[in-house]
């Protein structure tokens, strides 16, 4: 019966390493779970500091003035825009600008000075980063050289939201 007692003793304290064993695993498992959802959190944050804005391309406009280096500009009424452009129409489809509707929207134009390279440029993405900062993303391919100049631009029209917003550019 002694020995029976001394077995039993000497299996207890094995019984409590396993459990302290299993706290262990149960503790590292819990600090797992929550750093899980605090990395979710912050992901989260991320990709909703990170919206995607919506933006039409403005077609067939000329740009009347001349910019000595590439211009982001933000114009938010119809006097102010006929000062910077001028319609480009012509007969056929497709051949009509992009209407802009001031109440409701205000236009971003990215500007390349005078080239005499043909340049292919257009807007990507426009992404809401941070508070109040708009980033423009865009792509441009310059070419062969050409006999004239012309002045590579494009046109956003965006909701007036974001008028207050400032815009950097990214290529």
């Amino acid at each position: 019966m002694g020995s029976l007692a001394l077995m039993n003793n000497s299996l207890f304290p094995n019984k409590n390493i396993k459990v302290f064993n299993n706290m262990k695993q149960l503790l590292f498992l819990f600090g797992a779970i929550i750093l899980f959802c605090t990395s979710c959190s912050t992901h989260k944050t991320l990709v909703e500091s990170n919206k995607e804005v919506s933006f039409t391309e403005g077609k067939n406009y000329f740009h009347i003035g001349k910019e000595t280096k590439p211009t982001i500009m933000k114009i938010a009424s119809q006097p102010e825009f006929e000062k910077q452009f001028g319609m480009a129409t012509f007969m056929g489809k497709g051949g009509e600008a992009t209407p802009i509707d001031f109440n409701k929207s205000f236009v971003i134009a990215y500007i390349l000075p005078e080239s005499n390279r043909r340049t292919e440029l257009r807007p990507l993405s426009l992404t809401k980063k941070r508070k109040k900062h708009l980033v423009m993303k865009y792509f441009m391919k310059e070419g062969v050289t050409q006999s004239f100049t012309t002045q590579p631009f494009f046109i956003m029209i965006v909701d007036k939201a974001f008028l207050d917003y400032n815009v950097t550019e990214e290529k």
